[in-house]
């Protein structure tokens, strides 16, 4: 009886892990919470115009063959099928990969050149990330059949003094016996989306260490997908994004709307409808009137959206 207790609790901490990171993939929530940085791998083009729209610094770090920037893959994996559309319902453009099944683990991953390196490539420029940086992706199956489980090794340089962070989509992925723990729900034929700060890919995986930050290269996003032959899965809207600026508690206005933040309240003059989103881009209240009421709100800080416009509230 206590083993079968114990068990059900670390289910149940898997699924509420996989809720807290799970978000909707599109650019419009990203968007919202304002982000003054944006190093992106994957994203549409309008993806890149809505985000460059919103103010942010958008820096190319995706495979860029004279960069020493690329794509790779070892065998059992293959290329799948790119014909659906994209998280912003765009064509084209996201990687998508078919399982083999014919050789050891199906991996592979986004690798970067550093300035060590023998072959083109200085490395890219990270050292804006903190613990407050956040890794964003969408994912999803062609096919409808995924991997149980992917693995995803974020930010692995190998140097010595630095870890990369480990983690998973689906079930735990257990690499001989260690386990990577589970950010998002199994990948299905719907693109879904994860959003994580490197603060809590450091609590999820403690010995996460990013060094070298000013001339970066290495596998910035690997990956390993099991050996089930005819399974397949595909990425897209893949990131890193900084939010600049502070909290608000007084007025903040523009052309089209002024956001007024009491104690208990946010109001808003010049549009009717306030959305309001956590840190992790996740819509926590909203109301169709022009106030909304903060009580019975966790302390921290929050995003409030009216006629597409956004400002940061801090609750506390």
């Amino acid at each position: 009886m206590k083993k079968f207790t114990l068990i059900a609790a670390a289910g149940m901490l898997a699924l509420s892990a996989q809720a807290q990171y799970q978000v909707d993939p599109s650019t419009s929530v990203v968007k919202a919470q304002n982000p003054s940085a944006v190093d992106y791998i994957i994203l549409s083009d309008g993806g890149i115009a809505e985000l460059t729209a919103a103010g942010a610094k958008m820096t190319y770090i995706g495979p860029s063959a004279e960069e020493g920037r690329n794509l790779w893959y070892w065998a059992g994996l293959a290329p799948g099928d790119e014909s659906y559309p994209r998280v912003d319902m765009e064509e084209g453009g996201y990687a998508s990969l078919s399982v083999t099944g014919d050789a050891g683990w199906s991996g592979g991953g986004f690798a970067i050149n550093g300035p060590k390196s023998e072959t083109a490539g200085a490395g890219v420029n990270l050292s804006h990330f903190d613990d407050n940086t956040r890794f964003h992706l969408a994912y999803f199956s062609p096919s409808g059949n995924a991997p149980a489980s992917i693995a995803l090794i974020l930010l692995d340089d190998g140097a010595n003094g630095s870890d990369p962070a480990k983690v998973a989509l689906g079930d735990a992925f257990n690499d001989n016996g260690v386990i990577f723990p589970s950010i998002g729900a199994k990948a299905n034929d719907d693109w879904q989306g994860v959003d994580i700060s490197l603060g809590d890919l450091k609590k999820l995986w403690p010995t996460f260490n990013l060094a070298n930050k000013s001339a970066w290269g290495g596998n910035i996003m690997s990956f390993l997908a099991g050996n089930v032959a005819g399974t397949t899965f595909a990425f897209d809207a893949c990131y890193f994004y900084n939010v600049g600026g502070a909290g608000i508690n007084d007025i903040v206005a523009d052309s089209n709307v002024a956001f007024v933040v009491t104690e208990n309240t946010i109001n808003v003059a010049g549009a009717n409808g306030i959305k309001l989103y956590n840190m992790a881009g996740q819509l926590v209240k909203s109301t169709e009137g022009t106030t909304l009421g903060l009580t019975n709100l966790a302390k921290g800080i929050y995003v409030a959206n009216a006629a597409g416009q956004s400002r940061k509230v801090v609750v506390k």
